[in-house]
């Protein structure tokens, strides 16, 4: 048991410090040797946690996608209205592209980088994270707080304004992550609320 956290923890680090290192010098730039230089690690010993720059990749896509959906998921047990959802989803993406901006420069821009199983079983995860708003959202239509909409688009819309602020979050400093978060989604709810 104590292996197989210290293992985990040992990943979770590897995953971190490359997540910085593709930030700092670009995916493509970053070598198996420079993460290893990175977490004090020999090369062959960073091969035993992942096999290749992909598996970490692929790991950094996992956590995001695991991050917002269980969050999500937390809410909505919780029983809070569409509008409520809604503005946890983005304050849980903005939160993640603040705190995390090499995760989510790499999870936007290095999707095609992964292998055709792990590009296949990340498309679904994040079709099933769309699925999961437009089902806020067509609930909150049912439910007569949303206007009548096509909810396929309300939900790109709202994807589209959230991803986004990746380019331009992370340097923000007149205002904190939950400000921007609730400003954005006061703008996005305005165009939905009867």
């Amino acid at each position: 048991m104590k292996k197989t956290k210290a293992r985990s923890n040992r990943k979770e680090e590897i995953v971190q410090a490359s997540a910085s290192m593709f930030e700092k010098v670009g995916y493509h730039r970053a070598s198996m040797q420079m993460i290893a230089d990175e977490v004090g690690l020999g090369k062959p010993t960073l091969y035993h946690y992942f096999r290749s720059k992909t598996e970490i990749l692929y790991a950094i896509h996992q956590e995001i996608i695991s991050n917002v959906v269980d969050k999500h998921l937390e809410r909505v047990d919780q029983g809070l209205q569409p509008d409520e959802l809604l503005e946890g989803m983005a304050l849980d993406m903005l939160t993640f592209i603040k705190k995390h901006p090499g995760y989510v420069r790499a999870f936007f821009e290095h999707f095609d980088e992964l292998d055709d199983a792990q590009k296949l079983e990340i498309r679904d995860q994040r079709n099933e994270y769309m699925r999961l708003t437009t089902s806020v959202i067509r609930d909150g239509i049912k439910s007569g707080a949303f206007k009548n909409c096509d909810p396929h688009l309300a939900t790109l819309g709202f994807m589209g304004m959230m991803n986004w602020t990746y380019k331009w979050l992370p340097r923000e400093k007149r205002n904190s992550v939950t400000k921007v978060a609730k400003s954005l989604c006061a703008i996005y709810l305005d165009g939905l609320r009867t």
